[in-house]
């Protein structure tokens, strides 16, 4: 941990807003991620990423010239998580990965090397017990057990303990007004996806590109592009799946391809993970559509607070308890 401690140090490296207090315009071929909140590319080996609602910009390079720094994730559009290696891909045999790191976009305060992302920090699981350690420097043990199959609702943390369900309530720090409405920028050509006429960028991620027009969302992945209808929310997946909710239903497509599958949906936030939706219809049931050929009914019993992660879905059931079922069965 003194080694990784001591190394992020050495990776980030915090840039003052510029005067205007705007982000400069990215290369479009090196954006990694765009979206009206925040905006994140490769400059060399390194990573830049800006929040638009402040203007703060910051950079996270490499320890040394053979290392380079890759993006992971944004984190509830406030906290970007980079990986950091060693090596070169045209020779995986030597990539090392360094360390994994988590950098608050407004405060510049550090985190690193944890199992699973939360806003504002990494959960870290041992044979110890369960912690969760954040960039602002606290620390919350969770649990003295190991755990595994994390998955996040909101506060709720749930996790699996010798097959059980466990769940937690934490005390994340607030988004902050990166989180808050943004005017969508005119979109325009971008790995190979040409936006129709009067197109608002939605979200980029790296090869996905997500845009609107009027009410209608549209998905493209490298010239391909896919309509969403009326959806509203979305969220990345991997290099070419992306997550949406519409009205009445929750969505998973590849964009890759175009193929969708929905699920019946009612309310609440968007529930998604690899491969896997999940959500309640208006009748009360609870389904999960996961790598399998069609949805599966998980409980006709009320639920609420739902969380998923490739193989399994949770949720708390009538009685306060938590619920775990798998999603591939």
């Amino acid at each position: 941990m003194l080694r990784a401690a001591l190394l992020t140090l050495l990776i980030l490296i915090v840039l003052p807003a510029t005067a205007s207090a705007a982000c400069r315009t990215a290369p479009v071929a090196d954006v990694w991620y765009d979206t009206p909140a925040v905006q994140v590319w490769a400059k060399g080996n390194g990573i830049v990423a800006c929040v638009r609602a402040t203007g703060v910009e910051r950079v996270v390079r490499p320890p040394h010239s053979e290392a380079s720094v890759s993006f992971d994730e944004v984190v509830g559009e406030r906290w970007l998580v980079t990986r950091t290696e060693s090596g070169y891909w045209s020779d995986n045999t030597s990539v090392e990965t360094l360390s994994i790191d988590m950098l608050d976009l407004y405060t510049g305060d550090t985190v690193t090397d944890g199992m699973f992302s939360l806003p504002g920090g990494f959960v870290v699981s041992d044979p110890s017990g369960i912690v969760a350690h954040y960039a602002d420097g606290r620390t919350e043990v969770l649990s003295p057990e190991f755990g595994d199959d994390f998955a996040l609702h909101g506060r709720r943390l749930y996790w699996r303990t010798d097959g059980k369900p466990r769940t937690v309530l934490l005390n994340l720090p607030a988004a902050g007004p990166a989180l808050a409405p943004q005017p969508l920028q005119r979109a325009r050509t971008m790995t190979r996806c040409a936006p129709k006429a009067g197109a608002r960028l939605v979200a980029r991620y790296r090869r996905v590109v997500v845009t609107r027009v009027g009410k209608a969302a549209y998905v493209c992945f490298n010239g391909r592009t896919t309509a969403l209808g009326n959806a509203t929310r979305f969220q990345s997946i991997t290099t070419g799946d992306v997550a949406y909710t519409r009205p009445g239903f929750i969505g998973y497509v590849d964009a890759s391809t175009g193929v969708k599958r929905e699920l019946p949906r009612a309310s609440g936030p968007l529930v998604a993970s690899l491969w896997t939706i999940a959500a309640r219809d208006r009748k009360g049931v609870l389904r999960a559509w996961g790598d399998a050929r069609r949805p599966v009914v998980l409980t006709r019993e009320p639920a609420s607070e739902i969380a998923v992660t490739p193989f399994y879905a949770f949720w708390m059931a009538a009685d306060g308890k938590p619920r775990v079922k798998g999603t591939t069965r």
